[in-house]
């Protein structure tokens, strides 16, 4: 729930917390998600459900009547936000692997999921854990946030980096109010985590983004787009079985002269027709190759693809 690079998935509470306040839209999609799934009868399972546990608190102050939280992680601190917030008693936390969830826990009628690293390579495993979880764990009614995942890619022309001063510097105390304001739950036990100067707090918020990582955040990206965007996969957990694999391979139609060296991976999670999040992440390719509009660039994603993606790159007509 932060950038990947810097603190992790939510396995931290400063990780945690500047995740929520720095993703406005992701949490009040997310509200308007369980605002709409549960009711009074819910039960609710928290697949991953970091160090804070937010998700868990907000269903359950959202009415429903049981929240299992699941995560490998320390829950200490989320039992204490649980307290503060009147739900303790509605919520069970669970410290363990996902994957080896007793089937004595029961069905569920919302099952939520937030575990993704934003990578596709990285996140088909996450998404077979959820799918599994779908076929122990679902009935024919329950919801799942978010209910589908899909992967777009499209091919770029990165350019030689620039200097970059971009940081993730925040003040604890200013983004736990602002996740506060967003999740509409009260997180006083954790203002006290940092010293009175904040040092530990800027010393983990302060490493700089990744000049790759840099180039190709929103309105920043520096790349010069070469290709058509593509539609690559599609995980519905409506039908655990589209989580089985990826294809082998996606075809992309150059449409501008360059030399293709990065692709770009678009994530979307969805709860129907709700967006929750868009995450682009680039990789790079390999070998990079100069194209021209109307070539065919195809990108490998059977067993060889691993840090770099491979690339051939298939002529025009008028190659």
């Amino acid at each position: 729930m932060t950038h990947p690079a810097v603190l992790g998935a939510g396995g931290s509470p400063l990780g945690h917390i500047v995740l929520l306040a720095g993703a406005p839209e992701r949490i009040l999609a997310l509200r308007l998600a369980l605002s709409s799934a549960i009711e009074p009868s819910s039960v609710v399972l928290d697949a991953g459900c970091g160090s804070l546990a937010v998700l868990s608190i907000m269903a359950a102050r959202l009415g429903a009547r049981r929240v299992v939280a699941v995560d490998t992680g320390e829950l200490d601190t989320a039992r204490a936000l649980a307290a503060e917030n009147g739900v303790i008693n509605r919520i069970e936390f669970v410290r363990g692997d996902l994957a080896e969830l007793p089937a004595s826990l029961g069905s569920f009628d919302v099952i939520l999921g937030m575990i993704y690293n934003n990578e596709p390579r990285r996140d088909l495993a996450r998404q077979q854990l959820m799918a599994g979880l779908a076929t122990r764990f679902a009935h024919s009614g329950t919801a799942f946030i978010p209910g589908t995942v899909r992967y777009t890619v499209a091919g770029y022309d990165s350019t030689d980096p620039e200097p970059t001063e971009h940081t993730l510097h925040d003040r604890w105390d200013s983004a736990v109010g602002g996740a506060e304001a967003l999740t509409g739950i009260s997180m006083g036990v954790i203002r006290g985590f940092p010293s009175a100067d904040y040092s530990s707090v800027v010393e983990q918020l302060s490493r700089p983004l990744s000049p790759r990582a840099a180039r190709f955040v929103g309105a920043g990206r520096r790349g010069a787009l070469l290709t058509s965007r593509a539609h690559f996969a599609e995980t519905s957990y409506a039908d655990p079985r589209t989580a089985s694999a990826y294809p082998t391979d996606v075809a992309l139609t150059v449409t501008a002269p360059g030399r293709l060296d990065t692709a770009v991976w678009r994530q979307e999670l969805k709860f129907g027709d709700l967006l929750i999040r868009r995450t682009d992440s680039a990789q790079p390719v390999a070998p990079a190759r100069d194209v021209q509009p109307g070539d065919t660039a195809i990108l490998s994603t059977d067993a060889r693809w691993g840090d770099t993606v491979p690339l051939t790159v298939r002529a025009g007509d008028g190659g």
